[in-house]
């Protein structure tokens, strides 16, 4: 917790910001006692918490939710220690601090923008309501993540050696999260014209983080009452074929499905690399690729006779798989042969303009451009409607509704070409853990990449039942002591050392089994 404390009151100095989160220019002297003058700083301010939020999760989406979960296997340039199931915490990626960096910036706005001379609730509504929608989304990530967290509602003015911030529990952590959503949807409400970018939370936002915190917490019936906001949604809709699917990534503002992404500028924010790094880069050695049991599924469906399924070669370029297997149809076996093309991700990717045309056997030998790690720019989409709706099916199968919840599946299935009945994969649409299995396969192939494995196993309670396996697996082909999943705790990130360091109240209160050294 060192730097969000200095961060949050007396030395928030250095934000970049501007008139427009989109189209930043450097301000200086951004100090909170010297700033909140007028109302037209609440849009610079409102341009940090988002620059805040870009450090807490442009790389840990994916990190935290896919790369030690079943969607990936390694590429022998993975982390041993996250694919092994073997943290430490003296991992950089387990510090929170960007998270509360994020949040102290919330906690200012919240208590600033009212004292704004001569502004009425209606002008700070809309800014109000993002510091209260993004404190309740960082909050949500984080205890999902680490388990119970520091709550922290007030800009922090103390010095850092005086520090004592324990951990809340994790129902008090639910208690600030759902508090925050009703604060943060009141206020939306109370703006005429809500804005449609997709760039910023907004009620739409609210809704859909409203049907994932009950999920998480298995309050199925208040799920399925915050889901019914998308039902005849006027203008959020399931993308329709595969070239709308494949909009979602690459033009996510222009996308009916999109509910919130994180915007990324190359010029004002650099390379979008980490996403990249760990699952698809150009330039590098990326450390994760999809696992071998999501491939085969795909191939299950092009050779079902019912369509086809076009996530696959939205996600990993089939044509560069088939041209590296020497042009044979694609099978189980076109996994190893087409290793190279199975290693990168390409579900941001567009077309490669420059792809390279075979005319001696009349075919391209790959179709899109594989991101890199030093100039790589798109958005990241962080909420979706096939992730609502699919949990919506989730509600309803635990609430005896399993046709209800298949019908959703196989809306998911029949947009992308693949028409094959969810309902006739099951004994009974009755059967709830047969119908939550599907489900849930649903959901790897929709969301790989969008970090959202590790906690779906978490919440329906299948994490090691899943995990023990594959982990043992590993270790076994790693020559090092099989330990399968290990202690259940490792469910959750170890809180990064340093913080018992800043924060004694920490001391005595690490995640076990891990050690604050």
């Amino acid at each position: 917790m060192k730097k969000y404390i200095i961060l949050a009151l007396t030395s928030l100095l250095a934000l970049t910001s501007c008139e427009s989160f989109l189209d930043r220019s450097p301000l200086s002297d951004l100090s909170p006692s010297s700033y909140f003058k007028d109302k037209a700083e609440m849009k610079n301010w409102n341009a940090g918490i988002y620059d805040a939020f870009q450090s807490a999760l442009s790389k840990r989406q994916v990190l935290f939710g896919d790369v030690r979960s079943d969607n990936v296997t390694g590429t022998t340039y993975e982390d041993s220690k996250i694919y092994m199931n073997a943290l430490m915490p003296n991992i950089s990626d387990a510090s929170w601090e960007p998270f509360y960096t994020c949040i102290s910036r919330c906690n200012i706005g919240i208590q600033k923008y009212p004292t704004i001379h001569n502004i009425l609730e209606s002008e700070y509504a809309p800014y109000i309501a993002q510091c209260y929608a993004m404190r309740a989304y960082l909050y949500f990530w984080g205890t999902r993540t680490w388990g119970k967290m520091p709550i922290i509602t007030e800009p922090w003015d103390g010095s850092l050696n005086s520090i004592s911030i324990p951990r809340s529990s994790l129902e008090e952590v639910k208690e600030l999260i759902l508090s925050d959503i009703e604060k943060a949807i009141g206020y939306f409400n109370m703006i005429v014209n809500e804005t449609s970018d997709k760039y910023y939370l907004s009620k739409d936002a609210m809704y859909a983080l409203l049907t994932e915190v009950h999920m998480w917490y298995n309050e199925y019936q208040e799920a399925l009452i915050a889901s019914d906001h998308f039902i005849n949604h006027k203008t959020l809709v399931l993308s329709n074929g595969e070239v709308e699917w494949k909009k979602i990534f690459t033009n996510p503002s222009d996308s009916k499905e999109v509910i919130f992404a994180m915007a990324w500028n190359y010029e004002t924010d650099g390379a979008l690399g980490g996403w990249p790094q760990l699952l698809g880069a150009s330039n590098t050695n990326n450390g994760y690729r999809m696992s071998q049991p999501i491939f085969d599924e795909f191939i299950d469906r092009l050779r079902s006779g019912e369509g086809y399924d076009a996530r696959f070669w939205n996600t990993i370029d089939t044509v560069k798989i088939y041209y590296k297997a020497s042009r044979v149809p694609l099978t189980y076996a076109s996994y190893t042969a087409g290793v190279e093309s199975v290693n990168k991700c390409i579900k941001y990717s567009d077309i490669d303009l420059a792809r390279e045309y075979d005319s001696a056997n009349q075919v391209y030998k790959s179709y899109f451009a594989v991101k890199n790690t030093t100039d790589s720019e798109f958005a990241l989409v962080m909420m979706r409607m096939a992730n609502i709706m699919l949990l919506r099916a989730e509600a309803l199968n635990k609430l005896n509704r399993g046709d209800e919840a298949l019908s959703i599946v196989n809306d998911i299935r029949s947009r992308v070409g693949y028409l094959k009945d969810a309902k006739l994969e099951v004994s009974s649409v009755n059967n709830t853990n047969e119908v939550e299995n599907l489900i849930l396969q649903e959901r790897q192939l929709e969301l790989f990449g969008e970090g959202h494995r590790w906690f779906d196993l978490m919440r329906t309670g299948h994490l090691i039942e899943v995990m023990d396996p594959i982990y043992s697996a590993r270790q076994e082909a790693a020559n090092v002591t099989v330990t399968g999943f290990g202690h259940e705790g490792t469910k959750y990130w170890p809180i990064y050392y340093s913080e018992f360091e800043s924060n004694k109240a920490l001391i005595g209160d690490q995640n076990a089994p891990y050690t604050e050294r």
